[in-house]
C-alpha cells in the first residue's frame, strides 16, 4: 500500500492531480490530492473489525489486518499529507462511514461534507442481524464523530473548487441537479431498457451524493452507491452528465446499479471498480463496461464469484483475498491518465 503511494509521488509531474483508490476490502475510500497538496477523501470504509478476509470455518484464525482508517492514514502519509482538508461522505452505509470514528482520532480533518440527514430507517422486516449495522443504528456514532468539524451539506447542483479540482453535485439526497452539467444535455442512449430494479440495497443508496469532477479537460464521475432507477433517470431521456474519461463504477460494480443506459450514455474510457473479493464486481457489470469500445477496466480485487468476467490480470490490483494494495492514478489537465498498480509496480498511460 505504501509502496504504491511512493511510486505515485515519484512519477507525478507537479501539475497533475493524484488519485489513490484505497483498498478497504469492498468498502469505499478514494483520496484526491492537488499539486498544491490540498486533499479530498471520499468515504472512509469499514469500522475496525469489519471488512477484510474472514477465517475459513474450522480453520486457523487469521492474523490482524489493518482497519480501513489505518489504511487511509497510511496512504495519506505516504503521499506526504498531514491532514485531510475535505472529507465527503456519499451516504450512511457502514462500508462508507464506518471508518470515520477511528479516522478522526488518527489524522486532522478540515471539513466534512454530506447529503444531509439519514433517510434509511429500521423496518419490521429487517433481519435482526442487520439492525446493529443499519444506518439508523450507526447514525448517532456518525453525529458524534463529526462534532467539532467544519460541516456543510452539498445539495444537488452545488459546486466548489479545491485548487483547480471542480466538484459538481449531479445528485444528492435523491434529487438531481436542476441544470445539466457543462458538456451534457444530449439525448441518452439505451433509454428503452429497464428503468428500475426490485432491490436498491437500502434507501441510502439512491440518496448518495454523486459527483462529476473536472480537472482541466479531464472528467471524472463518482456517483457513490447510486442505484438503477436514479441512474436511468440521470441519463434518460436527457443525459444530464455527458461523458466521462474516468468512472468509478457505482455501488462497487454491483448488478443493482450500472444500468446499460448509464454505461452507454456516459461511455467512460477508463473504469475503476472498487470491489472486494466477494462484494461487487458482478459479472454482468464487468462485461457491460468491458464491452464499451476501447474501455480499460480496473478492479481493486479479483471477483471470486465471477472470475471469468474479471479484467486482464495486469489491471487487477489484488488477486487474492489477503491482498492489501492500492491503485494510484495521476491525471493531467489535458486528460491523460496514468494508472499505477500497487501489486505489480507497473503503470499504464492512457490519453484521449
Amino acid at each position: 500500500m505504501i509502496a504504491a503511494a511512493l511510486l505515485l509521488a515519484a512519477v507525478t509531474p507537479a501539475a497533475d492531480l493524484k488519485i489513490i483508490s484505497i483498498d478497504v476490502d469492498g468498502g469505499a475510500a478514494t483520496l484526491y490530492i492537488t499539486p498544491k497538496g490540498r486533499s479530498l477523501l471520499i468515504d472512509t470504509g469499514w469500522p475496525k473489525g469489519r471488512g477484510g478476509p474472514r477465517a475459513t470455518p474450522g480453520g486457523p484464525p487469521l492474523p490482524p489486518s489493518p482497519s480501513s482508517a489505518e489504511r487511509i492514514v497510511a496512504a495519506a502519509k505516504a503521499a506526504g499529507l498531514t491532514r485531510i482538508d475535505h472529507l465527503l461522505i456519499t451516504h450512511y452505509h457502514i462500508d462508507h462511514i464506518g471508518g470515520l470514528n477511528d479516522l478522526v482520532k488518527l489524522i486532522p480533518i478540515g471539513e466534512l461534507i454530506d447529503h444531509g440527514p439519514n433517510r434509511e430507517f429500521i423496518t419490521p422486516d429487517l433481519p435482526k442481524e442487520k439492525i446493529p449495522i443499519s444506518p439508523e443504528t450507526i447514525w448517532p456514532l456518525y453525529v458524534e464523530a463529526k462534532q467539532g468539524l467544519k460541516y456543510r451539506v452539498m445539495a444537488a447542483g452545488d459546486r466548489f473548487k479545491i485548487d483547480g479540482l471542480e466538484l459538481i453535485a449531479v445528485h444528492s439526497d435523491g434529487v438531481f441537479s436542476p441544470m445539466p452539467v457543462p458538456g451534457s444535455g444530449g439525448a441518452g442512449i439505451s433509454c428503452d431498457g429497464p428503468t428500475d430494479m426490485d432491490d436498491n440495497g437500502g434507501e441510502e443508496n439512491p440518496r448518495s451524493l454523486g459527483l462529476l469532477m473536472r480537472w482541466g479537460q479531464a472528467r471524472i464521475l463518482s456517483l457513490g452507491d447510486a442505484t438503477w432507477a436514479l441512474e436511468h433517470k440521470l441519463v434518460c431521456p436527457v443525459n444530464r452528465v455527458g461523458g466521462a474519461d474516468l468512472m468509478f463504477a457505482d455501488n462497487h460494480g454491483a448488478g443493482v446499479s450500472n444500468p446499460p443506459a448509464l454505461v452507454t450514455s456516459v461511455r467512460p474510457r477508463l473504469v475503476v471498480v472498487n470491489n472486494g473479493p466477494t462484494k461487487g464486481g458482478d459479472a454482468e457489470v464487468l462485461e457491460r463496461f468491458k464491452a464499451l469500445p476501447g474501455a480499460k477496466v480496473w478492479q481493486l480485487h479479483a471477483a471470486t464469484r465471477s472470475p471469468a468476467a474479471d479484467s486482464v490480470p495486469e489491471r487487477i490490483v489484488n488477486v487474492d483475498r489477503f491482498g492489501n494494495q492500492n491503485l494510484a492514478i495521476t491525471v493531467s489537465r489535458d486528460a491523460c491518465f496514468t494508472f499505477n498498480n500497487g501489486r505489480t509496480g507497473t503503470s499504464e498511460r492512457h490519453c484521449r
